[in-house]
Order: C-alpha cells, then structure tokens, then sequence
C-alpha cells in the first residue's frame, strides 16, 4: 500500500489547503494539503520536506505528526496517510508545477463546511488543527 507524507501549513489559526488539479487522476479538483509519495528509502518526515519544498516551495522547520491513518476508499486511492502540524517554515507559499491549481488558508470553521476534500477524513484532522493553532472563529 502507498503511504504519503502531507504537510497541514498553520498561521493565525488558519491552515493551507491547495486545490489538486482537475487533470489528477485521484480526487481531482478537491482541497488537500501538500504533500506527495514516500519514496524509497525515505521517511515520512523527509518526504513531507521534500513535497513541501516541491509543491509550494517552503521548507519546514518546526513540525510534529498530527496523524496517521489509512484510508481504503476509493479503491484505487489506498494509501496510508502521514500528516504533520507545519508550525513554521521559511519562504513564502506560491504554487509550483501543475499538481495544484490554487492555494488559500482556511480558518476552521470553513474546514467544516468543506465538503470538497481529499482524502475526506481530512475534515476533522485538518479542523482540530485549526482550532488548535488559533482559534475556531
């Protein structure tokens, strides 16, 4: 089974979300966080790095597993998930390459209400984690 290392990017009680393309062969045109395969050899942690500094061209510095989980649907989606609280970073986040078509920061509440996600069990990962960094306004 594939695992995959995302990186849950918080500032102001907000959390960066990128909406995958609609040419992407698994969930196209949802909300997910950056993030990508681990690769041989690699951990999850060096692997969040890596996408990370791939797809939206920051480098973690300060971070801590949020999560890990697995999820079975659809089918051809199986993969364990590794999903890290991203406390601080440096660079700014812009879109690189053509995995993602938009990058927007969503406070809590708005996590919620987002039906649109990828895997869907990120909903309630990605809410807590807004609540935690700073607040569910």
């Amino acid at each position: 089974m594939p695992e995959i290392a995302m990186g849950a990017l918080s500032r102001n009680g907000m959390l960066l979300l990128a909406r995958r393309s609609s040419e992407r062969r698994i969930y196209p045109g949802r909300w997910s966080l950056p993030g990508g395969h681990i690769e041989d050899g690699e951990d999850a942690e060096a692997a969040m790095r890596r996408e990370l500094m791939e797809e939206i061209s920051v480098t973690p510095e300060r971070w801590q597993l949020a999560r890990k989980f697995v999820s079975q649907a659809p089918p051809e989606a199986s993969a364990t998930f590794h999903v890290y609280h991203v406390e601080s970073w440096q660079g700014f986040p812009k879109l690189v390459g053509d995995e993602h078509t938009e990058l927007r920061w969503f406070r809590a509440a708005e996590i919620e209400c987002e039906t649109e996600l990828a895997p869907p069990q990120l909903g309630e990962i990605l809410a807590s984690l807004a609540i935690r960094a700073g607040g569910k306004d």
